[in-house]
């Protein structure tokens, strides 16, 4: 259970950075049950336990996405626990700070060459990010920096859940570490971070109207709409990195996640809280939870 040491961000940090890049790195994904197709909250049930729920989240801070509809906030409310993808709370953020930096002497210009460094300093320029701090960080830093919508608060609802339960007294863990979700970029090869780096540079002036039609989608409770733009964002990709982020970013980890929420659910009346494309599809949450035995219904 996390020290309740409540973080407010007014700035956009490196693990808000980490959590919103997974929402556009993802490759495409097949929907195994078109009735799961619509939803963002849904009750599992299970004999002998207590109903928990598990709510699908977009990395934003629109305010029509941060307020919680009245059927997420009674589940919100009535439950004892809040389970996240990760704590975001201070030892985070120092640590992914540090984690985003090469710190061995090497510059970023030295590792993807001047043309493209020079591209990556343009468009990073409106995220704020130094000269001399940009020389420093790794390709994938740089990659996640730029395929992150420019925010004004950072105050993004996987922020103000967490904020939330701290405030009204809720025990709150995590199902992964940020070590474990940066492992995912720290352990690709320096020529996939260069790859995503590209993609990120030339996809950049995208990045505005692809997220406004994320949030779109999202609003309409639309999974199968997400997962959509989700595949025709990915048809420039490089396959080969595709499905291995498909591999690594989703279907490995919601395997890790469906394990690891376990224990809060038998504890009953859990508020489980995953980026809403962890949850359709077949190697999804709500297929791997029903096949653990849980009865798995759409409250919203």
């Amino acid at each position: 259970m996390h020290n309740r040491d409540g973080v407010t961000i007014r700035r956009l940090d490196p693990v808000v950075l980490l959590a919103v890049v997974l929402l556009f790195f993802l490759a495409a994904i097949t929907l195994a049950d078109t009735g799961r197709s619509h939803g963002l909250l849904w009750e599992l049930s299970k004999t002998g336990q207590q109903p928990a729920y598990l709510f699908g989240t977009i990395h934003s801070e629109d305010p029509a996405v941060v307020e919680l509809p009245a059927p997420v906030k009674q589940a919100f409310d009535v439950s004892n626990s809040v389970v996240l993808e990760m704590l975001m709370d201070t030892d985070t953020m120092r640590y992914s700070s540090t984690a985003m930096l090469m710190l061995d002497g090497r510059s970023l210009t030295d590792m993807v060459g001047m043309p493209l460094y020079k591209k990556v300093s343009a468009a990073i320029a409106s995220r704020g990010i130094p000269e001399l701090v940009l020389n420093r960080m790794k390709p994938w830093a740089a990659a996640v920096t730029l395929s992150t919508p420019a925010l004004e608060t950072g105050q993004i609802l996987d922020l103000v859940l967490y904020q939330e339960a701290l405030q009204q007294d809720k025990a709150v863990y995590g199902l992964e570490t940020v070590q474990e979700q940066l492992d995912l970029f720290d352990s690709m090869s320096e020529s996939d971070q260069v790859t995503l780096l590209r993609d990120a540079v030339n996809k950049f002036p995208e990045l505005d109207a692809l997220h406004a039609e994320l949030l779109e989608v999202y609003k309409q409770r639309d999974l199968e709409g997400l997962l959509a733009i989700n595949e025709t964002s990915m048809q420039a990709e490089d396959q080969r990195l595709a499905k291995e982020f498909q591999r690594r970013v989703i279907d490995d980890r919601n395997h890790r996640m469906a394990e690891r929420m376990q224990p809060y659910l038998r504890q009953g009346k859990a508020f489980v809280a995953v980026g809403a494309l962890h949850l359709p599809g077949e190697q999804g949450l709500l297929n791997l939870l029903e096949q653990q035995g849980y009865t798995v219904r759409r409250v919203y």
